[in-house]
């Protein structure tokens, strides 16, 4: 099958659960001989959206990589405010100029991207859109449609911004849309009505090596850990992913109730968090992230904002137990199905559940356990691979309906 990916960035050193997720179809589709090709920026960032790659065609791991320049990098001047208003327009909405200039200064503004787009799609069997605010979606989902069949991958969060006239134009022009769990599908369809095109794919996870005993203990005592001994966050310093809730309970369990609780977060961004029982270790590689992972006492994933979240499921694959956010549906809708983990929707929840974790190690292991079998059941290559080639064939089929149709109008 020809498949074709449009991703905002892409490349072996681009944080992001997004675009892990679309290396990880993309490299793994390639070698098993599907012609895989993706346009995408030559950004690694999306704070600024500054180039970094090279522009041009390049060949990675059998794929084919089209890298446009970015026109300009966003100014967050300007993009903040206005994100802040779209955030909150389920109760406001933005007018249609301001939604456009939102889908503008979102980026990345890529130089050429229609013509490039069009010409990928003519010749895709389907073309599979990425993320429903990026400015490649928002502007080109259109004339994508228009060239072939269409597959979006919107990896949606329940926030204002995805009510805008803007995202809900590219439901409208995805032949098939594909959600990485169910509790994303069922907010799709609560807010653009698209249900009987829709598909439920999840994420593909590879397994894990757990880290010898040795190397667990070598990475934990330069920080002064112990193994057991803390909770592990593992993603970005932002609010949207929770980390101000961690911090803050975090400080009124050591206060109230364990002063030896020790939180650690694992992930770029304010790397200089000041707060007692914190450790923010900025960005860590592979291995040290592994390691602080495996020798921690729970996974806490306390992010808003989730439609899969690979940090979950590696915590799993390294038989942590889980306290997870109960208001992200997808976190909780993973935490039920798994019997691994327990959710909280606030600090009484969060202290109640750590404490007991905490105290009944060998309730951790079990969850632990089940979390594993799960992730193992659930997300593995050969459960995932087909199910996305049956979205893709299902989005290419009605694809090339539509277009017949329309060619026969005119």
């Amino acid at each position: 099958m020809k498949l074709a990916f449009v991703v905002q960035r892409y490349g072996t050193d681009v944080l992001g659960g997004a675009e892990r997720y679309i290396r990880s179809m993309a490299v793994g589709l390639a070698a098993e001989g599907h012609d895989v090709t993706v346009v995408t920026s030559c950004a690694t960032s999306y704070e600024d959206w500054a180039d970094v790659y090279a522009p041009g065609t390049s060949i990675e791991d059998g794929v084919t990589i089209h890298r446009l320049p970015v026109v300009s990098p966003r100014d967050n001047e300007r993009f903040i405010p206005l994100h802040l208003r779209a955030v909150d327009a389920a109760d406001l909405p933005l007018w249609p100029w301001a939604q456009d200039r939102w889908a503008q200064l979102m980026g990345p503004d890529l130089a050429g991207a229609e013509a490039v787009l069009a010409d990928v799609a003519a010749e895709a069997d389907v073309t599979v859109v990425v993320g429903y605010h990026y400015a490649q979606s928002l502007h080109f989902m259109r004339s994508i449609a228009a060239a072939g069949a269409t597959m979006l991958v919107p990896t949606a969060h329940p926030e204002g911004a995805f009510h805008v006239g803007w995202v809900r134009q590219m439901f409208e022009h995805a032949d098939r849309v594909l959600c990485l769990a169910p509790e994303e599908a069922a907010l799709v369809e609560l807010n653009h009505r698209c249900g009987h095109r829709t598909s439920v794919v999840p994420c593909p996870v590879d397994d894990i090596d757990p880290p010898a005993p040795d190397t667990i203990a070598s990475t934990l005592a330069p920080l002064g850990l112990s193994a057991g001994g803390y909770a592990v966050v593992v993603g970005r310093v932002d609010p949207a992913k929770g980390s101000d809730d961690a911090i803050r309970f975090t400080a009124e369990v050591r206060r109230a109730v364990d002063p030896g609780l020790e939180v650690v977060i694992v992930g770029p961004g304010e790397a200089n968090v000041s707060a007692p029982g914190v450790l923010a270790t900025g960005f860590v590689d592979e291995a040290t992230k592994t390691a602080l992972v495996a020798g921690s006492g729970v996974l806490l994933q306390p992010s808003y904002m989730e439609s899969f979240s690979l940090a979950l499921m590696e915590g799993w694959l390294l038989e942590r137990p889980a306290l997870v956010q109960r208001r992200s549906g997808v976190l909780a809708g993973h935490a039920t199905r798994s019997g691994g983990g327990i959710t909280y929707a606030d600090y009484l929840d969060f202290e109640a559940a750590l404490t007991l974790l905490r105290r009944r190690p060998e309730l951790g292991a079990e969850l632990g356990a089940r979390g594993r079998r799960y992730v193992r059941r659930e997300f593995d290559w050969t459960v995932v691979a087909p199910a996305f080639i049956a979205a893709a064939d299902a989005a290419a089929s009605a694809g090339h309906e539509r277009l017949g149709r329309a060619r026969s109008r005119a």
